[in-house]
């Protein structure tokens, strides 16, 4: 007599989990200095991290496994033992926030098409700076202004709105938010000129170290 079985399977994350992935990777380290930062980190709240110390990544309800594991994005490996740093309290925003607004993914996609110009030039730093209807990214001998935008800041105190970056590492983090995020704004905190620059959601959130400029 035959016995009918009933397969009841369901992939769990992989809507999300894939998609996540493809965008943390670029975060992670490539240096073998500090081998954890190699990996991606599924957290057991659910979040995917990613760090190379010089910027970082955290993707929000993305999983559903209940163990803090590392994961090698290139084989797909995963293993314990490593500890991970706590990301989460790196990209807390200060009580000290110097200013804040939103940004549109439309608004994003100007700056990395200014953003791809200036990298594929070879320039090392980019000059950053905002006001409430442009923004502007320099380097020596060329300045963009990318004007028509409306951005609503909160000046939490007074101070020049400029910091400097490795072209990259924004680059990647705008692509991300347009990338991943389902929501059409992303919030940008801006902590000073040599504090952490974060742009957060409910989705995800994402801080780039500026550089320090003599």
């Amino acid at each position: 007599m035959a016995v009918a079985l009933k397969n009841e399977i369901e992939v769990v994350g992989r809507e999300r989990l894939t998609p996540a992935l493809d965008v943390a990777k670029k975060f992670v380290a490539t240096s073998q200095s500090r081998p954890a930062l190699t990996y991606v980190a599924l957290k057991e709240n659910g979040e995917i991290q990613a760090t190379d110390s010089h910027r970082v990544i955290i993707l929000k309800n993305i999983h559903s496994y209940k163990d803090n594991l590392m994961l090698n994005h290139k084989t797909l490996d995963l293993i314990k033992g490593y500890n991970f740093p706590e990301l989460a309290k790196l990209v807390e925003v200060s009580e000290k926030l110097q200013a804040s607004f939103k940004l549109s993914k439309g608004d994003a996609m100007h700056l990395i098409t200014a953003l791809k110009f200036i990298k594929s030039s070879k320039f090392e730093v980019v000059r950053f700076s905002f006001t409430k209807e442009s923004i502007e990214l320099s380097v020596p001998g060329i300045q963009i202004k990318l004007d028509g935008f409306e951005l609503d800041i909160e000046q939490h105190f007074d101070g020049e709105n400029i910091l400097s970056f490795t072209p990259l590492y924004l680059l990647e983090a705008l692509e991300a938010f347009v990338k991943f995020s389902a929501d059409e704004n992303i919030t940008v905190f801006f902590q000073g000129a040599l504090r952490i620059f974060i742009l957060e959601n409910e989705e995800m959130t994402i801080g780039v170290l500026p550089r320090r400029v003599y």
